[in-house]
């Protein structure tokens, strides 16, 4: 059974890793791959002390129930209201299931209302296969859960652990698919290189531990250390660069560093040919990544016959200038930078926060840094605009914008 620990171990601490070291803008797969790092250490604590702890077989739970519900649409009234529930709920029920583990059914119940709420959505998503298996691997996450963390022993736990450990494994990989083809990537190389670069690097350090030693905790370090380093080595280059070179050298390192590193992303799906819906999300996301050239990099519409460029960043460039130009054809005719009236909204939602890069609900920024425009606009935003307005803003003008681009 040790050795099974060890496999899950390396896998579930790798695909946790991965998806946290995409950087993802969906707060569902940064919870999932939390969720992942979680069971893993769940995983440790046996390794090391021959032992579980109730409460960090609680947390991956805890995690999928909150990315879960960061799956639901922006625009659905109840998804707020859940996750604020969500997030003052999980401390005091960890805390009263450490007290009677009958509370823990209620964590139960939580995961079998996401599991129904996903298969609800795989009816009326644009990624219906997608939330299907989603919602079938839930389920099973659900059955795992259950027999771990409640008090009825019917299997042992070690088994339960291996149940939870297959079914976690297949929920980030789903999770990972999703958001790789949510974003218009393509995923396989990508995912692969990394695995393979993980088993080696780790692989050959467990190696070592194995031939030299018998200890267990040193052969976990290894694989830690082995996996987390491979994982994140575009992190720590840039944590190295910012130490050692000048801030502009640094910039640029990171940009190539980065783009080079998304390549394998890249789709080689053609953009005229998908339909209208697929294309305006396309527009959507390669908006939302306007200042992020890596990103911008691996759409699909860098692959548009109307933009030049030799090399990935040239094409990301000028991707990123043709958004641009068609983010101006939706400013109202006027002098003005800025306006509060009717036909000015689909411009300032998607002018001030893709194109300046204002982020009026999570981010306050330096009054002083910015324009009179922004600051008007800034204040705007928060005070008369709800963020589902804006949300809804932003997808009309999106499909403005791939109209214009496609046309």
């Amino acid at each position: 059974m040790p050795v099974i620990f060890f496999t899950f171990y390396t896998f579930t601490l790798w695909l946790g890793a991965y998806l946290l070291a995409r950087n993802s803008q969906k707060t569902a797969v940064n919870l999932t791959g939390w969720g992942l790092l979680t069971y893993a250490f769940a995983l440790a604590t046996q390794i090391v002390f021959d032992q579980f702890f109730l409460i960090i077989l609680l947390l991956p739970a805890l995690l999928w129930i909150g990315a879960a519900l960061h799956l639901l649409p922006q625009e659905n009234p109840i998804r707020s209201i859940l996750i604020r529930t969500w997030l003052v709920s999980s401390i005091p029920l960890a805390i009263l299931t450490q007290l009677n583990e009958w509370f823990a059914i209620t964590i139960v119940l939580a995961l079998v209302f996401c599991t129904g709420m996903i298969a609800k959505l795989a009816y009326t998503s644009y990624f219906k296969n997608t939330f299907a298996l989603l919602a079938v691997i839930a389920l099973f996450v659900t059955l795992s859960v259950g027999l771990l963390i409640l008090p009825l022993n019917w299997i042992p736990l070690p088994w339960g652990m291996t149940l939870l450990g297959f079914d976690l494994l297949f929920l980030g990989l789903t999770l990972t698919a999703w958001d790789a083809f949510d974003e218009g990537e393509s995923i396989r190389a990508h995912l692969f290189r990394s695995l393979v670069s993980n088993l080696y690097y780790a692989g050959a350090l467990a190696l070592i531990a194995i031939l030299f030693s018998e200890n267990r905790t040193l052969l976990l370090i290894l694989l830690t250390f082995g996996v987390l380093t491979q994982t994140f080595s575009n992190q720590i280059q840039l944590l190295l660069d910012r130490v050692t070179l000048a801030s502009h050298l640094h910039d640029e390192r990171q940009t190539l560093r980065q783009t080079a590193d998304a390549l394998p992303l890249l789709s080689s799906l053609e953009p005229t040919s998908v339909e209208e819906e697929q294309f305006i999300r396309l527009t959507r996301r390669a908006l939302s990544h306007l200042g992020d050239l890596s990103k911008l990099a691996t759409s699909p519409l860098v692959n548009l016959s109307t933009l030049s460029g030799t090399n990935p960043l040239d094409r990301a460039h000028a991707l990123r200038a043709l958004l641009v130009n068609s983010i101006q054809k939706l400013k109202p005719q006027s002098d003005a930078r800025f306006g509060t009236t009717d036909e000015w909204r689909y411009y300032n939602a998607v002018h001030f926060p893709y194109v300046l890069g204002l982020k009026p609900y999570t981010h306050r920024p330096d009054p002083d840094a910015l324009d009179e425009s922004s600051r008007a606009a800034l204040a705007w935003f928060q005070t008369s605009v709800p963020e589902r307005t804006l949300h809804n803003w932003q997808n009309i003008a999106a499909k403005l914008i791939a109209e214009d681009i496609r046309g």
